[in-house]
This record gives structure tokens, sequence and C-alpha cells, in this order.
């Protein structure tokens, strides 16, 4: 019999060395970082697609209204004894348009959106269940704000799409007036007013909400980078009308805005932040300022030059009166910009 020992030995476990392992998560952090960024664009792309599709049904929405009145819903003047205080936005009267009828039906239009004397106006409480009513089809993903605003003792739910209002040069930037654009205060357009083409005149754009309340101070940090803020001029009835009149001594007709951002009286963070109003620093725009324009809008009595502004990168989505919706560059011909607001302006114009 051999008695001779079985050799038990085994061959020693393998296992990645520290190196190996230093070297494994370097490159596993590589390709995440080479990832990230593609994911990220990926989103972004779906976010800004999605965004598209909302101002698409918003442009349907104006067609099919149209196709029933024959008129596109202008901002509406106020049903109150208060001449300065605006009524129900355009935005609101499109409701049945893009599937929101409940919550049109929650507005009763016999009622003022406002009651109260000329400077002593108090928000109507027939109104404030829908007033305060966040629709994902006035919410571009992109935005991170709290669509939900507090105003005095009244709360909003806002909006990023807006109506154009015209040009803004000359005395196009009161819309108390008519202007050269297809929306102003009681105006009643339709597709007979668009003379430049309905594939050549903006009907809606994007814009941010604003920042919150109001602050008597430059806020700069709080205005940048997205200039959430609204450089304010002090309220006065017919203070904006008239040849060289303005802004009650800061610049009026086709100011430099930069001029007009440095003497602000106040600032102010209602931008877009309640889609009842039609109120242009709620609901409107002009091509004054260019797309995310470098310098803060500047309002009073909320209106004045108002840009149109969005997070995605390097532009913003409008809408045509045809119904399509194009991303604008904001390096986009600032001719060519507020050519494409204008109604009737005859400008020849290439679409980017």
């Amino acid at each position: 019999m051999n008695n001779t020992p079985i050799n038990d030995h085994h061959s020693p476990r393998q296992g990645f060395t520290l190196v190996e392992l230093l070297v494994v998560i370097a490159i596993i952090g590589v390709l995440v970082g080479l990832l990230l960024p593609a994911v990220q664009a990926a989103r972004e792309a779906a976010r800004r697609m999605q965004c598209s599709n909302n101002m698409k049904q918003l442009g349907l929405a104006l067609h099919n209204y149209e196709s029933a009145y024959r008129i596109f819903p202008g901002p509406a003047f106020s049903t109150s004894n208060a001449s300065q205080v605006y009524g129900f936005s355009t935005q609101a009267f499109l409701l049945p348009y893009i599937e929101q009828a409940s919550v049109e039906a929650m507005i009763d239009y016999s009622q003022p959106l406002y009651t109260g004397a000329q400077n002593n106006q108090v928000f109507n409480p027939v109104h404030e269940n829908v007033a305060m009513t966040p629709l994902a089809s006035f919410r571009c993903p992109t935005e991170p704000q709290d669509p939900i605003s507090f105003i005095d003792t009244n709360t909003f739910a806002g909006t990023n799409y807006v109506v154009c209002t015209g040009s803004g040069t000359d005395k196009n930037y009161d819309s108390r007036l008519k202007t050269d654009g297809m929306f102003w205060r009681g105006s009643k357009t339709g597709f007979r007013d668009m003379l430049d083409g309905s594939s050549n005149t903006l009907v809606f754009a994007e814009s941010l909400i604003g920042g919150g309340a109001t602050s008597p101070e430059p806020p700069p940090v709080q205005a940048l980078p997205h200039y959430r803020f609204m450089a304010a001029y002090p309220g006065g009835p017919g203070s904006m009308q008239g040849p060289g009149l303005g802004f009650n001594g800061a610049p009026g007709d086709n100011p430099v805005l930069e001029t007009a951002v440095a003497s602000a009286a106040s600032w102010a963070g209602n931008r877009c932040n309640a889609w009842i109003h039609g109120k242009d620093a709620d609901t409107g725009f002009n091509a004054y300022p260019g797309p995310n324009a470098k310098t803060s809008d500047v309002i009073k009595n909320n209106w004045g030059f108002l840009a149109t502004r969005s997070l995605h990168t390097g532009g913003v989505n409008v809408a045509f009166g045809d119904g399509s919706v194009h991303f604008i560059t904001d390096s986009i011909d600032m001719k060519t910009w507020r050519a494409m607001s204008t109604r009737n302006g005859h400008e020849v114009i290439e679409h980017p």
C-alpha cells in the first residue's frame, strides 16, 4: 500500500491588486464623464421638444379659436371701474382649445379680475381658485422656478408662454394702445391682419417666471444670471403716452435699456407670475429686447420692454401664425427679430 501523502496544495486565490483596482475606477470615471454630458444633452433635447410641443398646441388653439370666432382673443380690458387694471389673458381664453375646459369652467367672465377704485384694487375672490391652478401646458419643462407665486395676499400660478405685443419700438411698447403686433389690450385681430404672412408673424414665445417680491434696491445677485427681476418705474395714468413722456423722466421711446435699468426706482419679480392676467408683465412680450437679452426688462404699470427668455442653450422657442414652431438663437439679427414681431411691416424675413 502506497502511504505517500497526497499533495493537497491549491493555487493561491487570484484577486485585484490595488493598482489594478485604481485603474478600473479611473476608467469608470472617464466613461461616466463622457456619458454624463450626453445624457444631459439628451434630456435637454427632450425638454426642448416638449416645450416646442406645448407651444405648438397653443398655436393650434389660436387657429381653432379664430375658426370659431373669426378673431384671436386679445388681452381683455378690465370690467371694473379701475381703468389701469387688465382683464383676462389670451391664455385664459384659449383654455378650452388646449383640453382645459374644466379649468375654464371655473372662470366667471361676468366678474372682473379686480374690484375697487383706481390705485385701490383688490383681486376678486371669485377667481382665487382658478388663478392658483398650475397648468403643465403653460410650463416649459426646463423652468425650475416654482409656478406658484404669492403676491400681496393672493396666490397665482405662472406661465412660461407669452403673446407677442409687437416690436416695442416707438410707442409700440404701450399695449393699452394699438401696437404693430398681433396682441394689445382689447385687440381683435385675425388671419386677415397678418399682412406679412402667417409664417412670418410671431404669436407666442417663451419667457421665465419672475424671482418673487419687489425689491426697493437693485438686486444684481437676484437678477442674474437669468434676469428674473425687472427694472421698474413708478406708475401714473397716461405717463407713458405722448411724445417724449416715456417713463416719467427715464428713457421713453426707443431707449437704451442699460440706461433705463441703471435709473430704475425698484426691482419687480412678478414676471410671468399669473397666467390668468392680461398684463404684459405676466403674459406678453415685445421684440425691443433680443431673445435672452443681457439686460433686465424695464416696466412701468406692467408694460414696457419685456424680453422672451428660456433656459434652452442658445435661444428660445417661438410660434408663428401658421402654427409652426421655430428655435430662435440669441444671436439673431435685431432687425429680423423685430420684423417677425409685426403683423404688417412688409419686411422680407428669412427664417433661421
